[in-house]
């Protein structure tokens, strides 16, 4: 489409890529079908920035569009999602602005309903509702009542889901977020928020469920401990720039203890075994549920393997993720050498366990199936048998978001 908008335009979409060239053709057709819902495309001018994080991999999109420019900005390194929105936002024209994820999914109306809502009540900063899969939606009434509230951030968690809910005047993006960077990817919307709170600033809420949250990318079941760093960087961003008060920065630390206590069960607090079992199963359903997820698809697990030339592999964990992994894959074209676990037996003596102090044959990869995965874990597993170590939640989310696109 020729460039027709000289100073500026209504909307800018920001689109961070990494390893994202798949998605460009399916992101430019959702936004086509958005400005053809009641006509936007004659009300509103509408520009996507790409920004590609992942500079191995060049981006050339032959498509053509009717209703709206797009462009592609390239990173020179691997910089991470919140600078990635910084230098789109800093090469956009938008007066307002929404940052989508590569692989997010929004309703039709979603682009009309929000610059309708933000621009008829003349505000800043506006929040959509949706759905959490296929049939439960985003907010319940506490979340939703909590949307403006700093306190339930700072305790509870990120009231909102994703930044492809939100559309924001460019010019009311606090400069705090656009010059403290965050290096670990997964809380830097959470921070956004956060300073647009302090400022005493508003959202306001636009009920339509407008974006839809994909299982697959459930924030328990992936990139958990990324997640966890991600936080405490927000945290030391916040003390460093002074915004926060003291019994607010204690609340946030509060947040993060009962993150890391889940997700390494560890806590200065007393720990009872009941607890940790409600965790180990909190872990547990989650990936058990993703799995279903690829079931439903009709994907079958040996396929992640297979395009990897993972043929031979190890099962570390052989509980009852271990042994659901070992069922599935028994009768494939993938070999399961050996377990590792500290106690586990194969009563049918068919597939020989051992523990990590053992000699190790070497194998393609290794499975971790424990649901309480630690870095520490997997390294040490990494380096007593030199091989790549794959959890089995990522595994899970890779199958359910790649390998579905692909169909």
């Amino acid at each position: 489409m020729e460039n027709v908008y000289k100073n500026y335009i209504d909307i800018s979409i920001i689109i961070p890529l990494y390893k994202g060239k798949k998605y460009c053709v399916r992101l430019l057709n959702i936004i086509e079908d958005n400005c053809l819902y009641k006509n936007l495309f004659e009300k509103c001018s509408i520009e996507i920035i790409f920004v590609n994080d992942y500079p191995d991999e060049k981006i050339i999109i032959k498509e053509k569009t009717k209703f709206f420019d797009y462009k592609i900005v390239e990173q020179e390194q691997n910089m991470g999602i919140h600078a990635s929105r910084v230098k789109g936002i800093m090469n956009s024209r938008g007066i307002y602005i929404i940052m989508l994820d590569q692989d997010d999914v929004v309703m039709d109306s979603w682009l009309y309903s929000q610059w309708n809502k933000i621009v008829s009540e003349n505000a800043s900063y506006c929040v959509c509702n949706g759905w959490n899969g296929r049939f439960r939606i985003l907010w319940d009434e506490e979340r939703r009542k909590n949307i403006n509230n700093l306190e339930y951030y700072l305790t509870i968690g990120n009231a909102i889901r994703s930044p492809g809910q939100v559309i924001i005047k460019k010019d009311y993006i606090p400069q705090e977020w656009k010059e403290n960077i965050q290096s670990c990817n997964g809380a830097d919307d959470f921070l956004l928020w956060i300073l647009i709170l302090k400022k005493g600033e508003k959202f306001i809420i636009n009920d339509e469920c407008l974006y839809y949250h994909t299982p697959e990318r459930n924030q328990e079941s992936i990139d958990s401990l990324a997640m966890l760093d991600s936080l405490k960087e927000t945290e030391k961003i916040l003390r460093r720039i002074g915004v926060m008060r003291s019994k607010e920065i204690e609340l946030f630390n509060k947040q993060i203890d009962n993150l890391e206590y889940i997700y390494y069960h560890k806590s200065s607090n007393a720990i009872n075994i009941h607890e940790r079992r409600y965790y180990k199963f909190y872990k547990m359903f989650f990936v058990m549920l993703d799995w279903m997820n690829i079931k439903n698809k009709d994907i079958k697990i040996e396929e992640f393997f297979l395009i990897n030339h993972y043929f031979n592999i190890a099962i570390y964990g052989m509980g009852y993720i271990g042994e659901c992994l070992f069922n599935e894959l028994n009768n494939s074209d993938i070999c399961i050498k050996y377990g590792i676990d500290r106690s586990a037996i194969d009563f049918q003596k068919e597939l020989p366990i051992y523990k990590i102090e053992d000699d190790l044959e070497k194998v393609d990869a290794v499975v971790m199936t424990v649901a309480e995965n630690n870095e520490n874990l997997i390294d040490t597993v990494k380096k007593k048998i030199g091989c790549p170590v794959v959890t089995i939640s990522d595994l899970l989310v890779i199958l359910g978001t790649d390998m579905g696109n692909r169909q």
